[in-house]
């Protein structure tokens, strides 16, 4: 078996079988282990299946000879553009995909790249900087969208968005497991390119999970309708659809791209808190309510439990995203309050007692 511990981006490529694996599905289970047995390459592995992928298109029987020109040109563009600041820093490579469609491969290949979500990301983006943070905590840790939108990345997530949302759409990449409460706005639609799988929402709240070395993505709602598609350049069957609401769960096979919809009785997928969280409060004590948020969103709580300590909360919360709930409290407890890197500082001037 070869070393694989210490490929690169360039050996995957280059290695017969693996682009073997990658076209034809050969030896699937074989190139699963090696993900399994390899962690530390699933990122590198998933760029090259992109870059095989993109250089191929829509069309199954290409000569390997045009295959290694293809990948030629890809390769010394890649070698020559690094200098390209990509929205996702790591992987340069999706930069230089998109910038490939000016190298004349064709209307099938154009055709396929409309349809790849990291490109169309790039796209959208029109040069605004692009974010991208990873957990590589053991802790959650939430991220705060442009649009106030929540995000709380498991261990190793990590997810990527433009500076500023375009006007009509709002896009995000991730890759591991998050739970989401899309900020509302029926007006600029919030896309999620998870791997194959593409949700689209207004506002709601659901959680993903979509690790590289695993054969399907998943992805379950807690409240409101999510409508899900796939984009799958390994088959033709290129785009399928579906909507789900409350506690309904999708699963996407990564080899077949099928979606299989079922009911469950609680929104659970990757075992956060928040999942099954209700945030209903009953003349609860303001610092039961922020140990409620600090336990749901990963983040810590500064405040006078002098001052507020005869205040208490009444109300009925949802899926709106931590910044909002933190409005409607302060609102209640005639406070104020900052947000920054996982803390969160409330400046209230007390309450009377009720």
């Amino acid at each position: 078996m070869n070393n694989y511990k210490n490929f690169k981006v360039k050996d995957w490529v280059d290695d017969p079988d693996f682009r073997k694996w990658v076209y034809k599905g050969e030896r699937d289970a074989f190139w699963l282990s090696v993900l399994e047995n390899t962690p530390s390459q699933a990122e590198n592995i998933e760029q090259a299946k992109e870059i095989l992928l993109s250089i191929r298109g829509e069309v199954n029987d290409i000569p390997e000879q045009e295959l290694a020109s293809r990948k030629e040109d890809m390769l010394d563009y890649i070698s020559q553009e690094r200098q390209i600041r990509s929205w996702w820093r790591k992987s340069w490579w999706q930069a230089a995909a998109i910038l490939l469609l000016t190298l004349g491969f064709g209307s099938y290949y154009l055709k396929r790249h409309a349809q790849t979500p990291y490109n169309a990301v790039l796209l959208q983006s029109g040069g605004t900087k692009i974010i991208e943070i990873m957990n590589q905590d053991e802790a959650v840790k939430l991220v705060t969208l442009p649009d106030g939108s929540s995000v709380i990345l498991k261990k190793d997530a990590k997810i990527s968005y433009p500076a500023t949302f375009a006007t009509n759409k709002r896009e995000v990449v991730m890759l591991g497991e998050a739970f989401f409460e899309v900020q509302k706005n029926p007006d600029q639609p919030f896309f999620i390119y998870a791997g194959e799988m593409v949700t689209r929402v207004t506002g709601t709240s659901f959680s993903v999970k979509a690790n590289a070395a695993e054969k399907q993505v998943q992805l379950v709602v807690k409240t409101g309708v999510v409508e899900i598609s796939v984009t799958n350049a390994g088959h033709k069957s290129q785009n399928k659809h579906m909507t789900l609401s409350s506690n309904q769960l999708v699963t996407l096979n990564r080899e077949s791209s099928e979606l299989t919809k079922s009911d469950v009785s609680e929104p659970i997928l990757i075992g956060l808190p928040i999942e099954s969280q209700t945030f209903t409060f009953k003349k609860t004590p303001v610092k039961d309510v922020f140990l409620t948020l600090e336990q749901a969103y990963g983040v810590h709580i500064n405040f006078d439990k002098q001052v507020t300590a005869k205040c208490n909360i009444t109300a009925k919360l949802g899926d709106e995203p931590v910044r909002e709930k933190l409005q409607m409290i302060c609102e209640v407890l005639d406070a104020k309050f900052e947000m920054h890197d996982g803390t969160i500082a409330v400046f209230s001037n007390g309450c009377d007692n009720n």
